[in-house]
């Protein structure tokens, strides 16, 4: 009867290995600690950028000893030897996969460039790393310009009117000045991001650009958003200073305009029967400083007098009409 056998590891010194007995199984890899004998690109060669910017990837290589086995702690010098850039860090130490790497940042000068990996205080050891510099664009950056928000939008004609805006460019941080306007006002801002306000003067539909003046730095760009200006709505209530009234009593008939935006100015009539097609026009008046306006007669005759205050609005407030007032004036010779 056989009796199994367990798996003895007998540790070889010197070099780091083990030797696996009885294990019927295939046979270990483990890191060495012996000296390395080869140094091998893994990663990174090969690669294209602008002058004086980084590469994409990383370089990495991987020290292995005569067996091919990695070998552990061990520091990698990363050299360039073309094209006057720079390696960070510039020594490295390998990992347990006998790995280290470190980034490449080109030179200025266009063309190829090189970079050479070394086993500190093994000449013989080596990689090699090949990369090529673009030129670098001359002239200014190109940059984008962006109009981030319009408030309020719609907006009412000579309302304030905020403009935020953006410019942006890969080769950096734009600076200078950005102005905003439809063709008949404009504000000015300052780059890269903020906001300037403007007043746009009548209703209508109208574009919005915002325009990138540009450095010797950075060029050039603008950018357009559509932008509605509307009338601002308004309600016109009449009053009467009697109602009913006597025959030949003054009365005075007060209207009164309000508007969200703000007090709403310009004219009003006074009229019977209605603003489109009024039976009698009494009188006009213009609207004071708290949008009011006023008319006085003694002119009416006995009966019911449908009133009516018309506004009749301009280019920054919509025309509208009271509510009918009844205004009772009792005949002559009642009493």
């Amino acid at each position: 009867m056989r009796r199994p056998v367990a798996c003895l590891l007998i540790p070889l010194q010197g070099i780091g290995a083990a030797l696996a007995l009885g294990c019927g199984g295939s046979d270990l890899t483990l890191p060495s600690d012996s000296q390395p004998a080869a140094l091998a690109v893994v990663a990174g060669n090969n690669q294209t950028a602008k002058a004086g910017q980084a590469v994409p990837e990383p370089l990495v290589v991987q020290a292995t000893d005569p067996a091919k086995r990695p070998v552990g702690q061990v520091r990698v010098a990363f050299v360039v030897t073309a094209g006057g850039g720079a390696t960070a860090p510039d020594t490295a130490v390998t990992d347990a996969d006998g790995r280290a790497s470190s980034r490449w940042t080109l030179g200025m000068a266009p063309g190829a460039q090189g970079v050479e990996a070394r086993i500190v205080g093994s000449d013989p050891v080596r990689a090699t790393f090949t990369g090529t510099a673009s030129s670098t664009p001359t002239g200014p950056a190109a940059t984008t310009t962006q109009i981030t928000s319009v408030s309020p939008s719609p907006s009412f004609p000579t309302q304030a009117v905020v403009v935020g805006f953006r410019v942006t460019s890969t080769g950096g941080t734009p600076t200078g000045t950005v102005t905003v306007g439809d063709g008949t006002v404009s504000c000015t801002g300052t780059a890269p991001a903020g906001q300037c306000s403007l007043a746009l003067p009548t209703a209508g539909t109208t574009t919005l650009t915002a325009r990138y003046a540009g450095t010797a730095t950075f060029g050039s760009s603008s950018a357009t958003a559509p932008h509605e200006v509307v009338v601002a709505g308004t309600q016109t209530a009449l009053s009467s200073s009697a109602n009913p009234s006597a025959h030949d009593q003054s009365v005075t008939f007060t209207a009164s305009v309000t508007s969200p935006f703000r007090t709403p100015n310009g004219s009003i009539q006074f009229v019977e029967g209605s603003c489109a097609t009024p039976t009698r026009t009494w009188g006009m008046g213009n609207l004071d400083a708290a949008g009011r306006a006023s008319f006085s007669t003694q002119a009416l005759s006995g009966g019911t007098h449908p009133m009516l205050a018309c506004y009749l609005g301009n280019s920054t407030f919509a025309p509208s009409a009271s509510a009918i007032l009844e205004q009772e004036v009792t005949k002559k010779g009642r009493g």
